[in-house]
């Protein structure tokens, strides 16, 4: 995929080409923001923590997220497709973003490698919906696997985790099990709308599902109001 550069009220962005059929890729390249109600809802929600942003694409929502943080606060952001990784690194480059740290890999349960499909048979990308099979064949490739319990210090107050992984939702969320006791962070995971796995999984913390944000199911912790 080759770059072209635009922007929004947020910031510049390095989109890909041959990706049109993609709202996020459709939105910026319109000037306009992606997801607005889900950037704004984390740049409220965020406080003076850090954020856990993983499915990254092409960097859609780092220039909104970044420039709600505190002063020493980060975004650990995580995008296991090859291409979409190299426009996010651009992305970050083109809006000199410092407080981002971003990993070419994908979340699971584990630490390895996983098979992640980044073409259809045909050949042609998928860019933001990428995702996880259990084997090899045409358009899959292996990439690395990462826990977050592993891959964000423990001792980073995290205040916001926002899943956008097509379908790896329950496997990232063991792998940050110790992280979500932790710290207890507002949860927000697309298409994920299973409020008793959750609580079932995190007792201590009483997960509390709050609704949605575009196609985002947003979980708070007990106590915790916005």
């Amino acid at each position: 995929m080759s770059e072209q550069v635009f922007e929004n009220e947020y910031g510049r962005y390095s989109v890909p080409e041959q990706l049109d059929t993609r709202p996020a890729v459709r939105r910026i390249k319109a000037g306009e923001v992606y997801e607005p109600k889900t950037i704004a809802f984390m740049r409220d929600a965020v406080g003076t923590g850090d954020i856990i942003h993983a499915g990254t694409f092409f960097g859609d929502f780092l220039p909104g997220l970044s420039s709600a943080l505190a002063p020493d606060a980060r975004i650990w952001a995580f995008e296991p497709n090859p291409a979409s990784y190299r426009h996010a690194t651009e992305t970050i480059q083109l809006n000199d973003l410092t407080n981002v740290s971003l990993t070419n890999a994908a979340l699971s349960n584990r630490s390895g490698s996983i098979h992640f499909r980044t073409h259809d048979e045909a050949g042609a990308a998928l860019g933001g919906h990428s995702h996880f099979v259990d084997g090899s064949g045409l358009g899959v490739e292996e990439v690395a696997s990462v826990m977050l319990d592993f891959a964000v210090p423990l001792d980073r107050p995290v205040s916001v985790l926002q899943l956008d992984i097509e379908g790896h939702e329950i496997e990232a969320l063991w792998g940050a099990y110790h992280i979500i006791n932790r710290w207890k962070p507002i949860l927000v995971l697309e298409e994920f709308d299973r409020p008793r796995w959750i609580r079932k999984q995190f007792p201590r913390v009483k997960y509390e599902r709050r609704g949605r944000l575009h196609g985002n199911v947003v979980y708070l912790p007990e106590g915790r109001e916005l």
